[in-house]
Parts: structure tokens; sequence; C-alpha cells
């Protein structure tokens, strides 16, 4: 049966590698995305359960001709969509040899090597972020599991009992006494949790989850450039200490999904230890900013959060899904959250595994083996490899910026810091158009873009106003793809005003 098995691994192997082979080599002149509707790929796929079995040249051959003509092509050095990078090649096919293998990373009788690389993969993005030896943390699905298991550990922190007796029946401690000054209330209320108005929807959903209720996430403005204001912060801290509420946590920002700005992580991490709460930073896009040596300073303070959130998936290029949670405190703050011991699941080898036992450190059962593609990943790039590609595109993000400002009809929201870029359609005919037409106008020039096939990016809304988003994400992406797209963006705005000015 295994000379069987090896056989159609080899047949297979074969001509999955002529497909990817095809698919790569055609990337830079494919279409972007798909012209077909919702309804019409409905269509192609409508068939009943299969009763009997098919040849498998026979799914490869509609994977080639319906599958991968009409998905998105994110690795296209012409997207510049949300935070979804062109894979690694060695991390593509080190996912294959985990999907071979098929460990489960829960505990590590059924996956000691598989435990021991996650457990070093860790320690690797731990000392990316600048924490110390006796930090640890979890591989997740991605940063929305990542703030969700930051969030529990900061609510069980907080509130004695908790994570056994829930919130209502939870012994939850009075506000606390900031600078020796005991606050007016004498029970706490409602726990609170601080972010940046621009703060990923994870937060609000894992308030929800959580049971904090998403009435609870403090919204914090943002300046001219999308920061957090920490004097806002301060206000907002203060005003649910003098309610009897109990703040817990303060979230920062490195690399908002709007605009890819970077909270001011050091103040931060200051008033969350003059408040005695959970310092999180959301760095699922821009924690790996920390391997390059010329703008890792953007993130000076992030070493002292009690937790950061890095995707792998995002700027460090492995293919979906691996994210992760850091706690600089170690692993005991985890378990601590999260430890059970099933009966089937007991310690074996003296308790020597346990610190490998992986579902003792977050919500997942069954776990894959995603450590592995970020091991390649690591080990074929190296710090440097990852700084020299990451320096490159913020340039590249820089260079699109500067051309975007000079041109009349465009005008930049906010700054770059990370490599991404926002910017508005506002042709001088229309500066004085109402808010509305002008954010139809975006969605218009968007659309226009998406329809062509020639590159695809999104839109957002800033200040409460539409702009177009424009992120750098394949390390394909060169200056002249940049070119490009500035003279797509110059040849569409200008139909889009000639549609316009027909009606």
């Amino acid at each position: 049966m295994s000379e069987r098995l090896s056989a159609e691994h080899e047949r297979l192997g074969k001509i999955t590698t002529e497909i990817i082979a095809r698919y790569a080599r055609t990337l830079g002149e494919a279409r972007v995305c798909s012209e077909a509707t919702p309804a019409e790929l409905e269509k192609m796929f409508d068939e009943p359960l299969p009763l009997e079995g098919a040849e498998a040249d026979q799914l490869f051959g509609r994977f080639e001709r319906e599958i991968a003509p009409h998905a998105m092509h994110i690795p296209s050095p012409r997207y510049y969509g949300l935070f979804n990078p062109t894979p690694l090649p060695i991390a593509v096919w080190a996912d294959a040899l985990s999907s071979a293998i098929n460990q489960n990373g829960a505990v590590w009788r059924n996956s000691p090597s598989a435990s021991v690389i996650e457990s070093r993969v860790l320690r690797w993005l731990c000392e990316i972020v600048g924490y110390g030896a006796g930090s640890f943390g979890t591989l997740t699905s991605g940063g929305s599991e990542a703030n969700l298991i930051a969030l529990k550990c900061a609510r069980d922190r907080a509130a004695r009992f908790v994570r056994d007796r829930g919130l209502r029946a939870a012994s939850l401690p009075a506000n606390r006494a900031v600078n020796n000054a005991p606050h007016a209330s004498a029970t706490a209320g409602n726990m609170i949790v601080y972010a940046s108005e621009q703060c990923h929807y994870s937060f609000v959903k894992s308030m929800d989850i959580l049971g904090l209720g998403r009435d609870n996430l403090r919204k914090v403005a943002t300046d001219a450039r999308f920061h957090i204001r920490t004097d806002a912060l301060r206000r907002e801290i203060e005003r649910d200490l003098e309610a009897g509420n109990l703040p817990v946590c303060v979230a920062g920002a490195a690399g908002t999904t709007s605009s890819g700005v970077i909270d001011p992580l050091d103040e931060l991490a200051g008033i969350a230890g003059e408040y005695k709460l959970w310092f999180h930073v959301d760095g699922a896009y821009g924690a790996p900013l920390a391997m390059s040596g010329k703008y890792r300073d953007r993130l000076r303070g992030i070493e002292r959060a009690d937790s950061v959130t890095i995707d792998p998936h995002k700027w460090m290029f492995v293919p979906f899904a691996a994210g992760a949670l850091l706690v600089r405190e170690g692993g005991g703050v985890l378990r601590d959250a999260f430890d059970i011991t099933p009966e089937y699941l007991s310690e074996e080898r003296g308790g020597e595994d346990v610190p490998f036992d992986f579902f003792r450190y977050g919500q997942l059962g069954t776990r894959r083996f995603n450590a592995l593609k970020i091991w390649f990943a690591l080990k074929t790039l190296g710090v440097r490899g990852y700084a020299e590609i990451i320096e490159r595109q913020i340039e590249l993000t820089e260079y699109f910026a500067a051309r975007v400002a000079a041109l009349e009809e465009f005008e930049c929201a906010g700054e770059v810091e990370t490599a991404v870029c926002c910017l508005r359609f506002v042709p001088p005919l229309m500066r004085d158009a109402g808010g509305s037409e002008l954010d139809a106008l975006q969605r218009e020039l968007q659309q226009r873009i998406e329809r062509s096939g020639e590159a695809w990016f999104s839109t957002t809304v800033l200040d409460g106003r539409r702009a177009l988003r424009v992120n750098v994400n394949s390390f394909l992406t060169e200056r002249r793809h940049i070119d490009d797209l500035l003279e797509l963006l110059r040849r569409e705005s200008g139909e889009a005003l000639k549609a316009r000015k027909a009606l």
C-alpha cells in the first residue's frame, strides 16, 4: 500500500507542480480579478453531491479552467489590496510538506518535531519584537484570534475568578487607586478596553465573545495623521474610573488596516503602566517592521507590551493561515487563561512534554503544523532578507505617494509610515462638491480599475470620507508597476469624469 501511496503522490505532485509553475509564469500579465459575477460562478459550480468518484486529471483540469481564472490573483505584483502578500515559494511547498505528514500539534506526543519547531518559531518571533528570554506565545489562525486571546488574558488578569465563575459571579475588584488617590466608586462596573477608532474589527467581536460587551470598547479619537490621541485616551480612562467602571486594557496599533499608521506605542506603554492596565499591540501587519534597522524605531515601545499580535501571513509572506500571539511574561499567562487536562491527553514522559502541548496555550484543539512554513521562510530569508524586502516596499510606497502629491486631481490622505498610501481623487471642478458625491467618485474609480483587471486596490473611510487605499504587498512589485498604476489612475479617473459629464 505504501508503494501505491508513493506513486500516487509522485503522479499528482508532477501535475500540481506544472499547474503552479504555469500560474506563477502568467501572474505578470493575467487579469488581477475575475469579471465573473457571483451568479455566474454559482451556476458554474451548481452540481449535485457526487455519487461516483471522478478522475484526478479531470479535477485538475477544472481547477485550471474554472477555479484559478476566477480567483483574486493576490500573488500578482499588481495586487495592492489588503494585507495579503505573494507567498514565498519555499513557504508554499513547506505548507505541502506539513499536509503530507499531517501532524496534530495539540500535544507533543502526537507531533514531537512539529511541537518543538513551533516553540522555536515562537522564540524567534518574540526575539524579533524585542521580547526577552522569558517570553512565549502561541500560533493562531490570524490576527483576529490572536487579539481575542490577548483580551482574554487581560480580562482574566483584571478580575479574579472570572475564568471559572463567569463575569456575573466573579469577584470583580474595586477601581484601582492611581497615584495613591482612591477613586470615588467602591465597586467595579463594566470592564473597559481602549483602542484607536482605527482599530481592527476583531476587537469589537472579541468584546462580544468574551462577554465584555461591544459597547465597552472605547474607540479613542485620532489625530490628523490617524494615530490614537493619548490626551483623549487619558480622558476616557479617567471618565470610566469616575463612573465606577474597570479599565483593563489599552490596545495600540502597529500598522492599522485602513492607513497603515503606527500608534505612539511608547507613550501608550507609559499610560498603561500608570493605570496598571494590560498593554496589547496589534502588530498583525506592522510588527515585522522590527526586522528593519532603518525603520525599527517606528515601533519603539512594542517591547514593553504585555502581548503582541503578529501575522506571518502578512508582511512575512507565508501562505494563509499563520498568525501568532506573543506574551512578554511567558507561557504561564496563556496557561492560566486556557489550560486544562482531559483524561485522554494526560501528561506523559514525566511531564517534560507538557510545555510543548500547545492546546494548553489557547482555545484550539487540533492544530495544523503551521510553524513549518514560518520556519522555512525565516531560515531561507533571515532577518536581513526580510529587512531588504520590507524597506524596498516602503520606498516604493513613498515613491507612489510623492507622485500622487504632484498630481493636481489627486491628494494623499495621511502619511506613509508602512507600505500603505491612502489617496483621494478630487478633480478641481469638484472641490466644492458634497462629501457624499466625492465618496461616490472614489467608489466609481475603484470599480473602474477593478473591472479593467489591470490592478486591484480597496477603499476605506478616513475622517468620515471615502478614500482609495493602495498597499504594496508583493515582493514582485517593482517601480514599473507603480508607474503603470499611476497611469491607470489618471486614465480611469479621466474616464470617470467624462461619464459624469455625459449624465
